[in-house]
């Protein structure tokens, strides 16, 4: 039973080291491409899990319950990563902006249950971000770099809007939990989602009210098949023209902070 015991301690160390490492490079906003130490930590973790679960049953005593747990931990999490992030892919191709054009107007509900319109935006240079809800750890890790760029945003005259599916109440509890200094809309029924044509149909996602934070990320309980944001960047200037739209093939890979330092200026001059 050592051998059993020691493959499932083996099993369980390399599926944590290798979600750690992964996912602390996801809350500074910088996962990799090709998550491929992460690929391999849990596809170790699940063949020396399911090892240790086979020498147990072998080599059956008292200590197999102490292998079935850690067993089970490296199998049930490093298949659980390994089917999630089999769905990367986001359907683009249908958004119904470009640049050059004037962006749409809309209308919207704020976090504090508020009317929203762009009237309000008027003379106004926005990053408008469509965002895929609180309960995704790369939305908040994004949003969480918009925050820190504050003093990048400030110099161009930028206001950060993030717009979900989210309901009011969970982009309040959103603001609260990642103290975040932006004005966040709810559109649960996805109108101005379909109205830029940014909608990912059912896509894998979960309810935002259903979390566990970890390292500082929102990490969901439980999955679920529904319509969402494909998550999109618009730049828009002053005079309500689209500069720049940013989007992925994979909704993990979000535009840096090198890149869009570069977008803003690119499209404008500081102000004075």
């Amino acid at each position: 039973m050592f051998s059993a015991i020691t493959l499932s301690l083996l099993g369980f160390a390399t599926t944590v080291i290798g979600s750690l490492h992964y996912f602390l490079k996801v809350k500074k906003n910088n996962p990799p491409k090709n998550p491929i130490v992460l690929m391999l930590a849990l596809g170790a973790g699940v063949f020396l899990g399911l090892s240790a679960l086979i020498c147990g049953v072998i080599d059956m005593d008292w200590s197999f319950v102490f292998v079935a747990i850690m067993s089970s931990f490296s199998i049930l999490l490093g298949g659980k990563f390994i089917w999630v992030f089999s769905q990367k892919d986001t359907p683009l191709g249908d958004i119904k902006v470009a640049i050059g054009e004037t962006f749409p107007h809309f209308e919207s509900i704020t976090y504090k249950n508020e009317k929203f319109s762009t009237a309000d935006l008027k003379n106004q240079r926005v990053l408008l971000k469509f965002y895929r809800g609180a309960w995704c750890p790369y939305c908040s890790a994004e949003l969480k770099m918009f925050d820190e760029m504050k003093p990048i945003l400030d110099q161009y005259g930028i206001k950060v809007v993030a717009l979900s599916g989210d309901t009011a109440e969970q982009a309040k509890a959103h603001i609260k939990r990642d103290n975040l200094d932006l004005l966040l809309l709810s559109d649960p029924e996805l109108k101005v989602v379909r109205q830029y044509g940014v909608e990912h149909h059912k896509a894998l996602g979960a309810d935002s009210s259903k979390t566990k934070t970890v390292l500082g990320l929102p990490f969901p309980t439980s999955f679920e098949y529904k319509s969402m944001s494909i998550p999109t960047s618009i730049l828009i200037n002053e005079h309500g023209v689209i500069q720049w739209i940013d989007q992925s093939e994979d909704y993990r890979l979000r535009a840096s902070e090198e890149r869009l330092t570069q977008a803003l200026r690119n499209a404008f001059t500081i102000n004075k």
